[in-house]
């Protein structure tokens, strides 16, 4: 099977196919391409899926919406939680650079402003549409980060946060963990 024909089956026939089928589909893909697919993609179990074959790790029962953006340079930097909440138009930068700009030789920027850090978000967080999560950043156990912040400081767990850059709205109660014994 081609790669077009790959593509065409995981876009259009995704509810017909197992999590192997589409973890086999994918792997004969550029990460590029499977990047893509989880961004755009309007299926949230299809989605994980192609973020877990670039490298992001994901926790059981997290809904990642569509347009979530993660660079990390497909270097396993970013690491969700379970059951988080993802809402659409999310960025996770966890490697932040000019590219091919000449401002990576000025020292300034290259000592303190090109940083590649896990971006870590822990379980039951809940990450606002259109908000930016910086490098080196945890989002705490049942934190909330409004819509739009600008996250460059870890959040606390049972914290939320908004604006820009993200700052205490207030403490919450913290979620609690269910009795498996």
């Amino acid at each position: 099977m081609g790669r077009t024909d790959a593509v065409n089956r995981l876009l259009f026939e995704f509810d017909l196919l197992s999590e192997e089928e589409v973890g086999r589909l994918v792997s004969d893909l550029p990460r590029k391409i499977v990047r893509w697919l989880a961004i755009n993609h309007p299926d949230n179990r299809t989605r994980k899926i192609f973020y877990r074959a670039t490298g992001v790790q994901i926790g059981e029962g997290t809904v990642i919406n569509p347009g979530v953006i993660i660079e990390d340079c497909y270097r396993s930097l970013v690491k969700i939680g379970e059951r988080v909440s993802i809402a659409a138009g999310v960025m996770l930068i966890a490697d932040a650079a000019p590219n091919n700009s000449r401002l990576a030789e000025v020292p300034y920027v290259r000592d303190r402003l090109i940083v590649e850090k896990e971006v870590i978000i822990e379980d039951d967080a809940w990450i606002g549409a259109a908000a930016i999560i910086l490098p080196g950043v945890v989002v705490g156990r049942g934190a909330i980060v409004g819509a739009g912040a600008v996250v460059t400081r870890s959040v606390p767990p049972a914290t939320i946060v908004a604006g820009i850059p993200a700052r205490e709205v207030r403490k919450i109660a913290e979620v609690e963990q269910p009795d498996i014994s």
